[in-house]
């Protein structure tokens, strides 16, 4: 059983690791998004093929639409189950949860902690988990190229700036204060930490490393889940580890270790999770699928409200996540860089094929995947026809 997060959204489950199913049926779901990461349109944005009689939504017309928006929940209500990482990137979720906006939308949705992708797409090959939350990682693209019938959907968290990055490489306090660490090349011989591997945080750390001439085999790689990164830094097993809000801010606060370099500094913007759909709502339940959809991205756009300029509705949203994740000290995120979470829920497709690429390259992806099979925007799309654009 996966542990329920509910209240207790600091738990961390133990697992045993499921294989992703190889026998799925092929996608016949919403249609999505074209073009191959091998193919040569493949820099160029994909195409989605829209619903007969879509109309293309206009600021005019998306922005009345959001402002009348009143939906009728399903009767008798769906229950889902939410696969999440437990993070800051989790919040649209979260506040979609605490708001209400699932439960306008007929939907039950139940967030489950689960500490590994890997553990995640199984789960979600084997009807388990309905809806993940999961970084980049190379089992996502292997489900996707073992017909399994899942899709990345909407943003969940990118690096697009300083102000919005999440994501950072975390080295120890006294090997910065020494100046034994002061440059990418210093980092030769560490210790580092990773969540997992084959993963964004992966990618991320082989970036870092590249600046300063060095690959993966320069360090002592370990890994460990974000919670236990808080233990390790302040035993001094690791010297440096990639690790995401809310942790970042908690291993700071006990002193052991310091935001070194963000992501945004040593990458750019790296789509860093992303919500993904299952079988169940690919195939089985569009419709409910597109629901949540618009409730996750109303959950979202509170979120930027209350950590973007307008600065609206904070307290609500903190609530949602001193609620939700483990961190119940709210003004801890005053302290917090906010993940950016796209108001518009618009995925960083080069961001995508870029570590598609870095997996095909690594042997951590050995079956061809065409982007058509990972990706599908008609969700998000959908959604904004009901709420249109952001207003910023």
């Amino acid at each position: 059983m996966l542990e329920r997060a509910g209240r207790a959204g600091g738990l961390w489950v133990a697992l045993t690791l499921l294989a992703v199913a190889c026998g799925a049926p092929a996608p016949s779901g919403p249609a999505a998004v074209g073009g191959g990461a091998s193919s040569p349109a493949a820099s160029a944005a994909p195409s989605v093929v829209r619903a007969a009689g879509a109309a293309e939504p206009t600021a005019a017309t998306t922005t009345a639409a959001s402002a009348s928006y009143r939906p009728t929940p399903l009767s008798p209500p769906v229950a889902l189950k939410a696969g999440l990482i437990g993070g800051t990137s989790d919040a649209g979720i979260y506040i979609a949860l605490q708001q209400g906006y699932f439960e306008q939308e007929g939907l039950q949705v139940e967030p489950e902690i689960v500490p590994s992708t890997s553990v995640m797409m199984g789960a979600l090959a084997a009807g388990q988990l309905d809806v993940l939350g999961p970084p980049s990682a190379a089992s996502i693209f292997n489900a996707a190229g073992r017909q399994v019938s899942m899709r990345m959907v909407a943003d969940k968290g990118s690096t697009p700036s300083p102000e919005w990055d999440f994501v950072s490489l975390m080295v120890r306090k006294d090997l910065v204060d020494s100046g034994q660490v002061q440059d990418y090349r210093d980092l030769k011989g560490l210790t580092a930490t990773l969540a997992g591997q084959a993963n964004a945080p992966e990618i991320e750390l082989v970036k870092a490393l590249e600046r300063g001439g060095l690959s993966l085999a320069d360090v002592n790689l370990t890994i460990l889940s974000f919670p236990d990164m808080i233990a390790g830094f302040a035993n001094r097993a690791v010297d440096v580890g990639v690790v995401i809000e809310p942790f970042v801010s908690s291993i700071e606060a006990q002193g052991t270790a310091v935001r070194w370099r963000g992501v945004s500094e040593f990458y750019g913007n790296h789509q860093v999770a992303a919500v993904v759909y299952g079988p169940s709502l690919v195939e089985e339940r569009p419709e409910v699928g597109r629901r949540f959809m618009v409730a996750y991205l109303r959950g979202v756009r509170d979120y930027n409200d209350a950590f973007g300029p307008k600065r609206q509705g904070r307290e609500a949203v903190i609530q949602a996540l001193t609620t939700y994740t483990p961190i119940k000290d709210a003004a801890a995120y005053d302290r917090m860089r906010p993940a950016d979470l796209d108001p518009d829920g618009t995925l960083a497709l080069q961001s995508i094929r870029d570590d598609l690429a870095y997996y095909e390259r690594t042997g951590s992806v050995r079956e061809p995947v065409d982007l058509s099979q990972v990706v599908d925007t008609s969700f998000q799309e959908y959604a904004l026809r009901q709420l249109g654009p952001y207003q910023r």
